[in-house]
């Protein structure tokens, strides 16, 4: 087995026991979000950014520490984080054409 996938294994598992432990202990979750960001940054391993807060760490939980929101005025979906108020708007143009382009060769 590769180091990488073992990394990115370890990280999976540490986000996943955050979400579970959050409601009984929130800085033991804070702190799993940070071993799998210092384990992801240690082997380059993308984590990516709509499961936890970059500004502040904490595991994003709809309704518990996110806010999620469409805005058709910015073509996008944004992320309010409930803990530091961090927002984070994540553009949904370009999917909406690759969707668009895959239908149109299937049909």
């Amino acid at each position: 087995m590769n180091l990488d996938n073992i990394a990115m294994g370890r990280c999976e598992k540490l986000l996943l026991m955050a979400k579970e432990m959050y409601d009984e202990d929130k800085a033991l979750s804070k702190r799993y979000v940070s071993l799998a960001r210092k384990i992801a940054m240690r082997h380059r391993l993308p984590l990516g950014s709509k499961s936890f807060c970059k500004k502040c760490g904490s595991i994003f939980i709809p309704g518990k520490t996110l806010k999620v929101r469409v805005a058709s005025s910015k073509k996008g979906v944004i992320y309010e984080c409930l803990k530091c108020n961090a927002t984070k708007i994540y553009p949904y143009a370009k999917e909406k054409a690759k969707r668009k382009e895959k239908t149109k060769l299937q049909g």
